[in-house]
């Protein structure tokens, strides 16, 4: 039995040999595999025109495209410039007579009408007065000064002055201020309109032209108040 086993061997190894030689090439076909495997060099010839094989460079990814409102939008760049030169102008401030001939030189200026009026209410004052009397006049004097008050002396209409202690924007705050100048032993002082309501002429948005035709206005036609920018919000 062992005898056989041996035998058996031998044939086996001996078939393996031949095969590893190539002697059993027809049968290859039957058997399914190579002694080569995949590694064979008859696989290069199954290959069709391999000389025509190029290896190509990996292309740079394409750019994105910009969206279309950005890329066909007419005009976007000047618009956003045309807002941003934009400017809020003031003149003034004009009394009665002032504001006439000044609007009528912002229409000539300005024919589309693209400006508005700010009313500035009368200003109201505290004062003591009118002195016709110099020497109670200067007495008056030396006791605000005591009092560590320095008034004001204004010329009125009569002749006779006026001392102008305090000056506000409105009428409360002009009868607070008096209130506290009485704590303090001032009894002879008033509160007064210190002058008419004035008009201020605005233009909220003035593009380059407008601001061109406004500042070309001489000071003559704007009684010496040129326009200027606007003030903060609140003033």
């Amino acid at each position: 039995m062992l005898r056989w086993i041996v035998l058996a061997l031998l044939l086996a190894n001996a078939g393996f040999w031949a095969w590893r030689q190539g002697w059993l090439e027809p049968l290859h076909g039957v058997i399914g595999a190579r002694p080569e495997g995949e590694r064979e060099p008859q696989r290069l010839g199954l290959q069709v025109r391999p000389e025509a094989i190029e290896l190509m460079p990996a292309e740079a990814p394409a750019p994105r495209p910009l969206p279309a409102s950005a890329a066909t939008a007419p005009g976007t760049v000047e618009a956003v410039v045309a807002v941003a030169a934009l400017e809020c102008l003031e003149a003034g401030p004009f009394n009665v007579t002032e504001f006439a001939l000044a609007e009528a030189s912002v229409k000539s200026a300005l024919p589309g009408g693209a400006w508005a009026v700010r009313e500035i209410a009368a200003p109201w004052w505290v004062v003591m007065g009118p002195f016709v009397d110099t020497e109670l006049l200067q007495k008056k004097r030396d006791e605000l000064r005591r009092r560590g008050i320095t008034p004001q002396q204004l010329p009125t209409a009569s002749g006779a002055p006026l001392l102008v202690l305090s000056r506000h924007a409105a009428r409360p705050a002009a009868e607070l201020e008096l209130t506290a100048l009485v704590e303090r032993g001032v009894h002879t002082a008033r509160t007064m309109v210190g002058g008419p309501a004035l008009r201020v002429l605005r233009v909220a948005q003035a593009d380059a032209l407008q601001q061109s035709a406004l500042a070309a206005l001489g000071p003559d036609r704007l009684r010496g108040k040129p326009f200027g920018p606007c003030p903060p919000a609140g003033l």
